[in-house]
């Protein structure tokens, strides 16, 4: 993997589709990240050949694994097969679990390449406990080679419910980096859009658009009561970024 072996910046995409499509949202997420320097490595555990609805960017590397272990494992073997990724300066672990971007995210790639906190996530939660989300986050300076985070990954394993992976591996991931030392900060606190101790990519999808955060939870888009007023998002969408949110699906 050539491309992998000269890259400078990676992004790490836990992929999965129940036939192999891929829709715009991703597609655009990738070309997003290669404008920015940024070598995808996408990680399917779909059980087809990927179909992509609009051509991905050049520069886009695809790996394939068994449909297991969500996105912890996908990133684990992500970094397992190829490891010097884990020492880039630049490392940002990502998911499809986004519906956008419908902006650019320069300015918020610019944020986490410029924080000097040693882990940049787009946002943190406080429900169950205190943790950073952990469909984007972005580690620094070579971490993820270190000790604290190899082991955590190392010890990644199928968990039997989403909530469990939750529970484990999400909320375990702020706790490792925390006692490995390492500062995280947070683009969008949840205490800033929210006062609620909920998942503010649910329960303050509203406001986090009107702040910048150019995404909305796919779940919120697939089933709106998971979020309040979930009804209007494609009204909301349109609106604020003249885009239909089912040409993103």
């Amino acid at each position: 993997m050539g491309l992998l072996a000269a890259a400078t910046k990676v992004a790490v995409v836990a992929q999965y589709s129940a036939d192999g499509r891929v829709g715009r949202s991703l597609t655009e997420y990738l070309r997003q990240f290669v404008a920015n320097g940024y070598t995808p490595l996408v990680v399917s555990t779909a059980p087809a050949e990927l179909v992509w609805t609009v051509p991905p960017p050049e520069g886009v590397v695809v790996t394939r694994r068994e449909n297991l272990g969500y996105d912890f494992g996908s990133w684990t073997v992500g970094l397992d097969r190829f490891p010097e990724v884990t020492r880039l300066e630049h490392v940002v672990l990502t998911n499809d679990s986004m519906v956008g971007p419908f902006a650019p995210i320069d300015d918020l790639l610019a944020d986490y390449e410029s924080t000097g906190a040693d882990v940049w996530t787009l946002t943190d939660s406080w429900q169950i406990a205190h943790h950073f989300q952990s469909y984007f986050v972005g580690f620094r300076r070579g971490i993820l080679a270190e000790p604290a985070l190899r082991d955590f990954f190392a010890n990644v394993r199928v968990e039997p419910t989403k909530m469990d992976v939750v529970m484990r591996y999400e909320l375990g991931l702020s706790r490792a980096c925390v006692a490995g030392g390492y500062a995280p900060t947070a683009r969008f606190r949840s205490h800033d859009v929210t006062q609620d101790a909920v998942n503010p990519t649910l329960g303050a999808w509203r406001t986090l658009l009107q702040r910048g955060f150019p995404f909305v939870k796919r779940t919120l888009v697939t089933d709106p009561s998971t979020g309040p007023g979930g009804d209007r998002i494609g009204e909301v969408v349109r609106a604020m970024y003249r885009q239909e949110i089912d040409e993103w699906l």
